[in-house]
Protein backbone atom coordinates (compact mmCIF):
# COMPACT_ATOMS: atom_id res chain seq x y z
CA UNK A 1 0.00 0.00 0.00
CA UNK A 2 3.06 2.93 0.52
CA UNK A 3 3.53 2.82 -3.43
CA UNK A 4 -0.25 2.83 -4.03
CA UNK A 5 -0.30 5.91 -1.59
CA UNK A 6 2.85 7.35 -2.53
CA UNK A 7 1.57 7.38 -6.43
CA UNK A 8 -2.02 8.87 -5.83
CA UNK A 9 0.26 11.98 -3.70
CA UNK A 10 1.94 12.58 -6.90
CA UNK A 11 -0.66 11.97 -9.20
CA UNK A 12 -3.75 13.62 -7.80
CA UNK A 13 -1.92 17.24 -6.71
CA UNK A 14 -0.54 17.28 -10.20
CA UNK A 15 -4.08 16.84 -12.01
CA UNK A 16 -5.23 19.23 -9.70
CA UNK A 17 -2.05 21.73 -11.05
CA UNK A 18 -2.83 21.20 -14.54
CA UNK A 19 -6.74 21.62 -14.11
CA UNK A 20 -6.40 24.80 -12.11
CA UNK A 21 -3.56 25.96 -15.06
CA UNK A 22 -5.71 25.39 -18.27
CA UNK A 23 -3.34 22.76 -19.04
CA UNK A 24 -0.29 25.21 -19.53
CA UNK A 25 2.42 24.75 -17.76
CA UNK A 26 2.51 28.60 -16.97
CA UNK A 27 1.95 29.25 -12.48
CA UNK A 28 0.63 32.87 -13.05
CA UNK A 29 -2.16 31.60 -15.34
CA UNK A 30 -5.10 30.17 -12.48
CA UNK A 31 -8.60 30.00 -12.30
CA UNK A 32 -8.27 30.90 -8.55
CA UNK A 33 -9.77 33.85 -7.53
CA UNK A 34 -8.22 34.47 -3.74
CA UNK A 35 -5.01 33.77 -2.76
CA UNK A 36 -6.29 31.09 0.03
CA UNK A 37 -7.95 28.63 -2.62
CA UNK A 38 -4.82 29.20 -4.87
CA UNK A 39 -2.59 28.20 -1.26
CA UNK A 40 -4.62 25.22 -1.43
CA UNK A 41 -4.04 23.59 -4.46
CA UNK A 42 -0.08 24.45 -4.57
CA UNK A 43 0.90 23.97 -1.06
CA UNK A 44 -0.41 20.32 -0.56
CA UNK A 45 -2.28 18.59 2.11
CA UNK A 46 -1.09 18.15 5.13
CA UNK A 47 0.76 15.80 6.82
CA UNK A 48 -1.31 13.31 9.25
CA UNK A 49 1.09 11.27 11.07
CA UNK A 50 -0.61 9.45 13.57
CA UNK A 51 -1.89 7.13 10.62
CA UNK A 52 1.95 6.00 10.03
CA UNK A 53 2.29 5.26 13.48
CA UNK A 54 -0.68 2.94 13.72
CA UNK A 55 0.71 1.38 10.69
CA UNK A 56 3.87 1.01 12.30
CA UNK A 57 2.61 -0.22 14.99
CA UNK A 58 0.47 -2.65 13.55
CA UNK A 59 3.38 -4.56 11.68
CA UNK A 60 5.21 -4.56 15.09
CA UNK A 61 2.42 -5.82 17.09
CA UNK A 62 1.57 -8.74 14.62
CA UNK A 63 5.35 -9.88 13.46
CA UNK A 64 6.05 -9.99 17.95
CA UNK A 65 2.88 -12.04 18.30
CA UNK A 66 3.26 -14.59 16.15
CA UNK A 67 6.50 -14.57 15.16
CA UNK A 68 7.81 -17.36 16.84
CA UNK A 69 5.42 -19.59 15.68
CA UNK A 70 6.16 -18.32 11.90
CA UNK A 71 9.82 -16.99 11.86
CA UNK A 72 9.62 -15.73 8.26
CA UNK A 73 7.14 -12.61 9.70
CA UNK A 74 10.62 -10.88 11.30
CA UNK A 75 12.44 -10.14 7.94
CA UNK A 76 8.68 -9.35 6.14
CA UNK A 77 7.99 -6.96 9.19
CA UNK A 78 11.61 -5.40 8.66
CA UNK A 79 10.87 -4.97 4.92
CA UNK A 80 7.51 -3.66 5.17
CA UNK A 81 8.76 -1.08 7.53
CA UNK A 82 11.87 -0.17 5.42
CA UNK A 83 9.67 -0.13 2.60
CA UNK A 84 7.45 2.60 4.38
CA UNK A 85 9.71 4.78 5.73
CA UNK A 86 11.23 5.34 2.10
CA UNK A 87 8.40 6.17 0.98
CA UNK A 88 7.34 8.30 4.07
CA UNK A 89 10.26 10.68 3.21
CA UNK A 90 9.80 10.63 -0.50
CA UNK A 91 6.11 11.75 0.29
CA UNK A 92 7.71 14.54 2.93
CA UNK A 93 10.46 15.56 0.99
CA UNK A 94 7.85 16.61 -2.16
CA UNK A 95 4.32 16.49 -1.55
CA UNK A 96 3.28 17.29 2.10
CA UNK A 97 3.30 20.66 4.07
Amino acid sequence: MPFVTLVVGFLVPLIKKRLDTKGTDDVYVTRQTSMIKYKMVYAGQDYLIHFKYSDALNVVYVAMTYGLGIPILFPLAAVTLLNQRICEKITVAYNVR
